[in-house]
């Protein structure tokens, strides 16, 4: 009985509070360092004491938008290094242009002029081997006729200079007289058509044989001599002029920008405009329309009227003023015909 109970008191004891502790106190310090040791032995492998090695890891290429793309070394060739692709990047540079190699195909060209069938090009086996800088027969052909398109336009003989109705100085090559013909402008107005015929027969009187006239006479439609182009001023076409303004009648309103385009296409050097300015009168955005058109044409301007000018600032000043022209006011009832 006493042996028993001694046995029960010693497991009381081993079972006390203090002991539990001391064991439960020793069990922690263990499985701390088990759990420390495992954590080390993990973050070499990761990091690179592992057998694994290294990690890899993405660059990040960030936009001006924001999107971004992502790149693995996987996307990357290792077996390229920075000089090899160097190499490649200049190897792919597109080659310089041989100007001998092009100048070879342009020779081979072959192409038919108006007027010459196909018996007349030249062989494209014969062409095929012509050296650098050589042409065939058609294309001599074919660059002869387009510099005797270029001689015939350009200027035969000095510039003249001419005036009308005491004008400025009317310099050039090509004139077009642009002439008033509505109501205003003949017997029954100002009566300017019968001096017209006068003046501008002197005027045109004193072009050469190589110089260039044409007289648009307008209402609300154009017409002119013969044909809707300038004339050379022989004696034939110079006998015209007195009798196509004699003869014109005068009714109708009034077109300035259509007569003064109608000038413009024939591409003169001066141009002359008669009236009395009669409604309706160009606005600022006709007579810089007229501008743009003139190409550097002189504009000069007559205009006529009774009694004295009553609009200072009218179209016909400005459209002289920008391009290139002079301007002139004539009062008939004091105009000494």
């Amino acid at each position: 009985m006493t042996e028993r109970s001694d046995m029960e008191a010693a497991l009381e004891l081993a079972e006390s509070p203090p002991h539990r502790w001391r064991s439960i106190t020793l069990s922690m310090i263990i499985h701390t360092g088990l759990l420390v040791g495992l954590a080390l032995l993990w973050t070499n492998r990761v990091i690179g004491g592992g057998e694994e090695g290294p990690r890899a890891v993405k660059i990040v290429l960030a936009s001006a938008t924001d999107d971004n793309e992502y790149f693995d070394e996987a996307d990357l060739d290792p077996a390229e290094s920075p000089a090899e692709a160097s190499a490649v990047a200049v190897a792919e540079e597109p080659p310089p242009i041989d100007v001998t190699e092009m100048v070879n195909e342009v020779a081979t060209i072959d192409m038919p002029l108006p007027g010459m069938n196909s018996s007349e090009m030249t062989n494209p086996t014969q062409t095929a081997a012509l050296p650098a800088g050589q042409l065939s027969e058609a294309q001599r052909k074919m660059l002869a006729a387009e510099s005797a398109a270029i001689i015939a336009n350009q200027p035969k003989g000095p510039a003249t200079t001419l005036r009308v109705f005491g004008s400025g100085d009317l310099s050039g090559r090509k004139f077009v007289f642009v002439i008033d013909r509505s109501r205003s402008m003949g017997a029954q107005g100002l009566n300017v058509l019968s001096a017209a015929a006068t003046e501008l027969t002197t005027a045109i009187n004193q072009l050469e044989t190589y110089h260039e006239f044409q007289i648009v006479a307008y209402h609300h439609r154009t017409m002119t001599i013969e044909r809707r182009e300038l004339l050379n001023g022989t004696e034939d076409n110079k006998k015209q002029v007195a009798g196509f303004i004699t003869n014109l009648a005068a009714f109708g309103g009034t077109e300035h920008e259509l007569a003064l385009n109608s000038a413009l296409s024939l591409n003169p050097d001066v141009i002359v405009l008669l009236t009395d300015g009669g409604s309706p009168e160009l606005n600022e955005s006709q007579v810089e329309r007229l501008r743009r058109s003139a190409g550097g044409a002189q504009i000069h301007c007559v205009q006529f009227g009774q009694g004295p000018l009553q609009v200072r600032n009218n179209f016909m000043k400005q459209l002289a003023a920008k391009n290139l022209g002079t301007y002139r006011y004539i009062d008939v009832t004091t105009w000494d015909r």
